[in-house]
C-alpha cells in the first residue's frame, strides 16, 4: 500500500492505519511509546531503505498478544 500510491495524497498515513487495523484485528497490540517516530519507519519502507526482514525485526519485539 505504501509504495503503490493509490491516492493523490495520504498513501503513507493510510498504509500505517491499515497496518494498525490489521494488527488489532489479528489479536495483537503494538507496544510503542507515543513519541516513537513512525513516519521514519513508513518513509523508509516507501522508499525501499527498509527491507521486509528489517521490518519484521522492527515489529517482532513490539507486538503483544491482547
Amino acid at each position: 500500500m505504501v509504495s503503490n500510491h493509490g491516492f493523490v495524497d495520504g498513501n503513507k498515513r493510510t498504509a500505517w492505519l491499515l497496518t494498525e487495523l490489521l494488527i488489532e484485528r489479528s489479536g495483537y497490540v503494538l507496544d510503542i511509546a507515543d513519541d516513537v517516530p513512525i513516519d521514519d519507519l513508513v518513509v523508509g519502507v516507501a522508499d525501499g531503505r527498509i527491507a521486509f526482514d528489517d521490518l519484521v525485526a522492527w515489529f517482532r519485539p513490539r507486538l503483544r498478544r491482547r
